[in-house]
């Protein structure tokens, strides 16, 4: 609500309806103009002084269109309201671009990233489909590396333990030929 009251109302409501009216309406003939100015006008001329007997009257005053300042207050009100309505259209709208241009943008990170994709350019189907493949084939050949990693930990094994076992038998021979007092080959 802006405040405009049926007895005096508040002349910066007022400009502020009028401001909220004109910049809402997209375009308008000369007479369509003329017609909002007088409006807001007698609505001026309404709130800067005390109501008069002409200006109490219901219906159309002065061939404006607006009986009261309830009407003008519902004109605005309406106004309000598609203005309202236009800002969130706006905002959505410019959320979803925002939206589409950093998933355009993570798509372009895809097609650098992937080599069945640096070739040219490809749909974004096209490349969620060859993004698919290559993690698949990542997939694949990390499993055979973690393998052949698992066999070379194993095989290390293997030869730790033979290098223990070695050793062992190593003293043992060294200690025997010392006990025994044969020469060292």
């Amino acid at each position: 609500s802006s405040g405009i009251n049926a007895e005096y109302g508040d002349i910066s409501s007022l400009s502020l309806c009028a401001m909220m009216y004109l910049s809402s309406v997209e375009a308008q003939s000369a007479t369509e103009l003329r017609h909002t100015a007088a409006t807001i006008s007698y609505a001026g001329q309404l709130l800067l002084g005390p109501p008069h007997a002409g200006y109490e009257s219901k219906g159309q005053v002065h061939g404006h269109g607006f009986a009261t300042v309830a009407d003008l207050q519902s004109v605005y009100d309406l106004q309000m309201e598609q203005r309202c309505t236009a800002y969130r259209r706006a905002t959505h709208k410019l959320s979803e671009q925002k939206r589409r241009k950093i998933l355009n943008s993570r798509f372009d990170d895809l097609r650098t990233i992937i080599p069945a994709c640096q070739d040219g350019a490809h749909s974004k189907m096209s490349v969620l489909k060859k993004a698919m493949n290559y993690i698949e084939q990542l997939t694949k050949e990390l499993m055979v590396q973690e393998h052949v990693l698992r066999e070379l930990q194993q095989e290390q094994e293997r030869r730790r333990l033979l290098q223990q076992e070695h050793s062992l038998w190593s003293n043992k021979i060294h200690n025997l030929r010392k006990h025994y007092q044969l020469p060292e080959p």
